[in-house]
């Protein structure tokens, strides 16, 4: 009866080990999932901001280009051009009226409505698939690249806004057109 009850008393320790290591496991589970659903959450919140944010830009420009189409423009182009989505998207804001309008280009309007078809709310895949996941990602990274694009050629500064995580409160000075000599946006490394 000694023996069975020393290997008992040896025992204890491996048997606490298991059992602790059993509880941690299951309650580590359950922390990871309540976890990975909380960061899948914020992470698809942050890419459909940025979605929601380069469409009301590319609302914004759309009402510009077609607000400058109708003042200077008395002879609508063919059907079928690109400037005939553009014109069904007319919102009639009275602060795009007041925004310093832009030359016609088709390069700049063929742009605008490719930037319009990335990020266009009602064709954003809404599944939880990896498919879906991805096809998101490449339509916000072709629309931040086609933002950048129209930007540049509307001479207008890429913002930086209290979206993106690395923007500093400060507006930086120079002639924002990302040019060699404009030293203006760079940041200072301390």
């Amino acid at each position: 009866m000694d023996n069975n009850l020393l290997e008992s008393l040896l025992d204890l320790e491996e048997d606490f080990y298991k059992e602790g290591y059993d509880l941690g496991a299951a309650d580590g589970a359950e922390a990871g999932y309540t976890e990975g659903s909380v960061f899948a959450v914020e992470k698809g919140f942050e890419k459909f901001l940025e979605v929601g944010r380069l469409y009301g830009k590319a609302l914004v420009w759309a009402q510009r280009l077609a607000s400058t189409n109708t003042t200077s423009a008395p002879n609508p182009e063919p059907p079928g051009h690109a400037t005939e989505e553009i014109d069904d998207i007319f919102l009639g804001p009275s602060a795009c009226k007041e925004m310093a309008s832009f030359p016609h280009s088709s390069r700049l309007a063929k742009n605008l409505d490719t930037l319009l078809e990335l990020v266009d709310p009602a064709s954003l895949p809404m599944e939880n698939t990896e498919e879906a996941v991805t096809d998101v990602d490449e339509r916000l990274k072709g629309a931040v690249i086609k933002a950048k694009l129209i930007q540049r050629a509307l001479g207008e500064r890429e913002d930086t806004s209290d979206i993106h995580p690395n923007a500093r409160g400060t507006q930086a000075s120079g002639d924002g057109t990302g040019s060699i000599e404009d030293i203006s946006s760079l940041n200072i490394r301390h």
